[in-house]
């Protein structure tokens, strides 16, 4: 894999010192070799930080960054966009994983069709690690940006983008927090469609108050971002919002009876 081309990957890191450790070792037990791994510590409080400085002492494809304030996985991501050096980008949370062929899966699919932007399908797993449950989102085999308007159509942990094709945006630190959903914008906005594959190749840590997991305060994140941020007028953001609250539902409801299922196994 010497000749295949760099994979960067990037990961905000604070305070998952409980996790990180196994984020690391997802990548590398990639069957892609030819990556490098950009941690990015926010200035955790925790033993983050050590955690990611042993890893990165045994093996140089590892790099740590840590800020020198405490700025938020947004500024940190922005970070690790400007250091990274590889042609392929992907990112990954300090709590979840990849699965081995991640990697090595979606750079082949990418060079044989020469796409710009892809993603793969993920599961969700446990605090603890164990599997919870397939992601609630529908398997799309192209999104464009219409078709991602009121419709957050995959995760960031899932996504792998060719910098030699797209111009890899730089989203503001002061903008609302589904940073992420603006990100996916902003790429898909150049023109782009992102491809996917119906492969289950990342794994969410459902971890329960965190931020993703409230419906109510992600809606109205989404409606700033309609229109506050894309500015489309209100008659045309209220369909995309409504097409937003319609599929929510129904990824409510799968993720309501994935917790039910594993509370019932562990009674």
């Amino acid at each position: 894999m010497s000749q295949s081309p760099l994979i960067s990957v990037i990961v905000p890191v604070f305070n998952t010192d409980k996790f990180v450790g196994m984020t690391i070792d997802s990548v590398i037990n990639q069957t892609y070799t030819h990556w490098e791994l950009l941690l990015i510590d926010d200035c955790s409080t925790d033993n983050s930080v050590e955690v990611c400085r042993g890893y990165a002492d045994s093996d140089p494809r590892i790099k740590v960054i840590s800020l020198d304030r405490n700025s938020g996985a947004l500024v940190a991501r922005n970070v690790g966009i400007k250091t990274a050096t590889g042609r392929f980008l992907c990112f990954l949370d300090s709590d979840d994983t990849f699965e081995p062929e991640k990697l090595s899966t979606q750079v082949a699919f990418m060079l044989a069709g020469n796409i710009p932007v892809s993603f793969t399908m993920f599961q969700r797993i446990t605090e603890a690690g164990d599997f919870m449950g397939k992601g609630n989102v529908q398997f799309q085999e192209e999104v464009s940006y219409r078709q991602l308007l009121g419709n957050p159509a995959f995760s960031i942990i899932t996504l792998m983008i060719d910098r030699d094709q797209v111009e890899i945006p730089i989203v503001e630190a002061n903008v609302v927090k589904a940073e992420d959903y603006v990100f996916h914008l902003r790429i898909l906005k150049q023109g782009f469609k992102a491809k996917g594959i119906n492969l289950p190749l990342s794994n969410y840590r459902f971890r329960q108050g965190s931020q993703s997991t409230s419906f109510f305060g992600n809606a109205a994140d989404l409606w700033k971002v309609l229109t506050e941020i894309e500015k489309i007028a209100f008659p045309v953001a209220a369909f995309y919002f409504g097409r937003y609250l319609w599929k929510g539902v129904g990824k409510r409801l799968i993720l309501l009876k994935q917790l039910s299922d594993l509370n019932k196994s562990n009674n």
